[in-house]
């Protein structure tokens, strides 16, 4: 039977004269359904979502592998060897990301450019928005050079005008070709990162760069063949591989492995959203426990208007039909607010995955997790609003009748309402520990020791036209002279470079082998971190000085000038006990050699997961010749680090007016971005714990709140017996407790579950960490007790006279 307007209108009617009803139900089902619209958009995104290629199930990323790590890049001619040979693999393509220096009407900029090789988009299935993009052919040396444009670029830089293509850009000083516009948002998988780019040029290898096998950049994937399967690319690629480390025995101890691209791409990130889908289920679960709660509350103080109805000789459908319109009254307003707190909360995260979680890069609310809302909205109305109506039904309406509201109601009513209060205590509970020990992981990591003192330092990038500096003369011609000019800006205290700056995921490492170690195993060689500073940069820094000397401007690149290098205490405890090694040498070729100077302390330059590293610092003229980048770390004397901006600025565009000059940021911004994932992670536990507290609290308020007033009448009667109001505080407030002791109880023994599931998300902290449990536990416990003695105190003050006249 239809439901006709007028009926809709006396069910709004009959909820407008219980606002407080109809206000928490709506709220519940909103912040119960958003939450889990949100988190579920971002899961289609990052796991369920195909790639948007054709056949994606056919990609896949192939590593290279070596006892250090097990996640690398390759070299181009281990690269072209591979290509060359493999039949497993339809075809094998190749990514080398990079910067550059894109010339513009009155300006450069600096873009990043990801070079290609031209049989990536054809692997991929990509076409482009206009033009067309890279071809194999654009990578023979000698052609043309070409470049595609990243639409967002084109659009932002050149107002999206068709006629670009075609047209000359100057990127690095050389002329290239615009070919084509990419589209928008093209993003090429590869393991936990998203390669995406403004600029796609062709890879051209030098002659130089096939004859260098361990200098790895490449970044490889990979078309299955048809029929082909991940295993047996992988079982071909090992054996071709081996071929080549046998012909070059330098390579001893690398390996490969292929996998499967969209796996492999959701590997880091699939447990941590999961656990969010966990906890966003105990959300949606207490929201759908409070909201039964409320209407059974309702049910039972409707009891005497539906015992009318009955005794007049309505059929149980009909008596339970009003009920009914209530409750998806209720469900609808809570889904259209629910909907609204969905998309902010995609927007929100969104934004706070922008840096650490590619995968969710443009999340929205996708249309089938808002159809998925709407069943869920009505399988909440019909579950939650049935209960209560049937239950309603079954009472003799004699006896509905006879009762008045203060003559109580069933055990069955109560046990059923303290069950509800009991789960949605014990929920809230493993909820809460579960955000406690993310906070206590994230605050570990916040207090780790950079190893120097971040607050007052300053880091920006800086990148020069190539051709202007011809036979790596940027060091000298503009680096030395830009940092001269910052050194003399207000407020400066030191200025240096680095070619990675501290804290940044991605360096640049090696396998040193020591001045008389055998050299014939590669594997027994250690590994060491390798940066290339100037000599101001253990100022900057204030590292101090363990042994021996830092590095000076008179090491540097003059004729027979003998490579020197400052290691760290992690070096000189790993490699030589913890003796200073002042005076070694070790291999930088067959025949030369690098003489250790100085050794200075830790700095986690690898970033806050990760304890100090062996680690090799050069003389910027020793070990970083031919850059055009040049990252700057700038002390200030005093005060916020970001004052002196503007006048670094003008101080390295004094030297050269055309350089671009990026990422201008404090330190401990950089070290923000660091752990910009665990903060993800931190800020949407917690917000859900939070969430599933308000909602156990004010279930556990309005379930005490229902209790008292169907008691109204006892209360009255045992103060005109005497009965104290402390007694009477004190009763009601341990019915409460009990329950809420009990969900407690209960949720601890879910948390020693859970919490174990936890451990990619604590750092440094036990899932048993007894400061989060027991602080967990005890804001529940007095959240719990203040919503328990609100109504208690309530019933305290009750006038003996007006409760025993109360029906």
């Amino acid at each position: 039977m239809p439901v006709s307007s007028s009926e809709i209108r006396g069910a709004v009617r009959s909820l407008l004269r219980a606002p407080t009803v109809a206000l928490s139900a709506v709220l519940c089902i909103a912040l119960g359904l958003g939450a889990t619209a949100a988190i579920l958009s971002a899961v289609d995104r990052a796991l369920l979502r195909p790639l948007p290629f054709p056949s994606p199930e056919r990609l896949v990323t192939v590593y290279r592998t070596t006892p250090h790590f097990d996640t690398g890049p390759f070299s181009a001619p281990n690269y072209a060897d591979l290509a060359r040979a493999t039949r497993r693999i339809e075809a094998l393509a190749a990514v080398a990301p990079t910067g550059g220096l894109l010339a513009l009407p009155g300006e450069a900029v600096q873009v990043d450019v990801k070079r290609v090789t031209g049989n990536l988009f054809p692997m991929l299935g990509v076409r482009a928005v206009r033009g067309r993009l890279l071809l194999p052919e654009d990578d023979a040396p000698g052609r043309e050079p070409v470049v595609v444009l990243g639409e967002e670029l084109w659009r932002e830089r050149f107002g999206g005008d068709p006629a670009l293509v075609g047209r000359t850009l100057r990127l690095d000083g050389e002329p290239h070709t615009v070919v084509g516009i990419s589209p928008r948002g093209l993003g090429i998988p590869h393991g936990a990162q998203v390669l995406r780019a403004e600029l796609w040029v062709p890879i051209r290898f030098a002659p130089g760069q096939l004859a260098q096998r361990r200098s790895n950049f490449l970044w490889v994937m990979g078309r299955l063949a048809p029929g082909a399967s991940a295993a047996a690319a992988h079982a071909e690629l090992t054996r071709l591989f081996d071929g080549i480390v046998e012909t070059h025995p330098e390579l001893r101890g690398e390996q490969l492995r292929v996998l499967p691209l969209q796996a492999e791409g959701v590997r880091t990130v699939r447990t941590p959203l999961l656990l969010l889908v966990g906890a966003v289920a105990f959300v949606l679960l207490i929201a759908a426990t409070n909201v039964a709660s409320l209407l059974l509350a309702r049910g039972v103080q409707r009891g005497r208007e539906l015992a009318v109805r009955s005794a007049l000789g309505a059929t149980r459908a009909q008596v339970m039909r009003p009920v009914l319109l209530e409750s998806l009254v209720l469900t609808a307003a809570g889904l259209v607010l629910g909907l609204a707190l969905a998309w902010a909360g995609v927007r929100t995260i969104g934004a706070l995955a922008a840096e650490r979680l590619p995968q969710l890069a443009g999340l929205s609310v996708d249309l089938r997790v808002v159809a998925f809302a709407v069943v869920l909205s009505l399988a909440v109305a019909v579950v939650c609003g049935a209960v209560p109506a049937w239950r309603s039904t079954a009472v003799d309406p004699q006896d509905a009748l006879r009762g008045g509201r203060g003559g109580g109601t069933s055990r069955a009513h109560h046990r059923l309402l303290g069950a509800l209060v009991v789960s949605e205590v014990a929920l809230s509970l493993m909820l809460l520990i579960g955000a406690g020990l993310v906070l206590r992981g994230f605050a570990q990591l916040l207090r780790q020791d950079a190893g120097f003192d971040t607050t007052r330092v300053l880091t920006l990038e800086t990148t020069v036209n190539a051709e202007q500096y011809p036979d790596g003369s940027a060091v000298r011609r503009f680096l030395e002279p830009a940092l001269a000019a910052i050194r003399q800006a207000p407020g400066v205290e030191a200025a240096a470079a680095i070619t990675r700056v501290p804290y940044v995921d991605w360096g640049s490492n090696f396998n040193v082998r020591y001045e008389g170690q055998p050299g014939d195993d590669p594997t027994q060689r250690p590994l060491v971190e390798s940066r290339s500073v100037t000599p101001e940069f253990f100022r900057v820094t204030g590292q101090r000085l363990r042994a021996g000397r830092l590095l000076d401007a008179g090491d540097d690149e003059r004729p027979r000038a003998p490579a020197v290098v400052v290691v760290n205490e992690a070096l000189a405890k790993r490699d030589f006990g913890g003796v200073a090694p002042i005076g070694k040498r070790f291999h930088t070729s067959d025949t030369t050699f690098a003489t250790v100077v100085g050794v200075v302390s830790d700095v986690r330059n690898a970033g806050p997961y990760r304890e100090p590293q062996p680690e090799v610092y050069w003389h910027y003229l020793q070990g970083a010749r031919g850059t055009s980048s040049f990252p700057i770390m700038v002390r200030v004397r005093r005060g916020d680090p970001m004052a002196v901006a503007a006048s670094v600025r003008a101080a390295v565009r004094s030297v050269d007016a055309g350089v671009a000059v990026t990422n201008v940021r404090p330190m401990t911004e950089v070290m923000a971005r660091s752990v910009g994932r665990p903060r993800f992670y931190l800020t949407l536990l917690s917000t859900f714990a939070a969430v599933a507290l308000v909602l156990a609290v004010s279930g556990i308020y309005g379930v005490l709140s229902y209790a008292v007033a169907q008691r109204t009448r006892e209360f009255g009667i045992r103060t005109a017996l005497g009965s104290t109001a402390l007694r009477l505080l004190a009763l009601v407030t341990s019915q409460g407790m009990r329950l809420v002791l009990l969900g407690i109880v209960i949720g601890l023994a879910g948390g020693a579950a859970v919490t174990r599931l936890m451990r990619s998300l604590l750092h440094g902290v036990s899932p048993l960490d007894a400061t989060a449990w027991t602080l967990a536990t005890l804001a529940l416990a007095v959240a719990g007790l203040l919503a328990a003695a609100l109504p208690a105190w309530r019933a305290a003050r009750a006038d003996p006279l007006v409760a025993m006249r109360v029906e």
